[in-house]
């Protein structure tokens, strides 16, 4: 099992890989046609929101006591979780 104090590090590290992604996001809808910088604008409010929602989960985590790390733990990952998997499809589709 990971400790905590390795678990929090890892977490804000995740989430600091993802705030990098989306601001090649935004640097990407700068250059792109009107079309194109609209529905990428769009996807970066969606995945910001995502990702302060996991950054919200995380400070959760880092108040919360023994007794609700786990639950809070689970939250926290499925919220980051969700927000990679969010920026994966854009990414995807946004290549293609």
């Amino acid at each position: 099992m990971e400790e905590p104090k390795t678990y929090l590090k890892r977490m804000a590290e995740q989430l600091e890989q993802l705030d990098a992604k989306i601001g090649e996001l935004k640097a990407k809808a700068l250059k792109a046609g009107k079309e194109a910088a609209a529905e990428i604008d769009q996807k970066v409010a969606e995945l910001t929101a995502k990702q302060q929602e996991a950054r919200q989960k995380l400070q959760e985590l880092k108040e919360a006591g023994a007794e609700k790390w786990e639950s809070l733990k689970a939250k926290a990952e499925k919220a980051r979780s969700d927000a990679e998997e969010a920026l994966g499809k854009f990414i995807a589709k946004f290549k293609k």
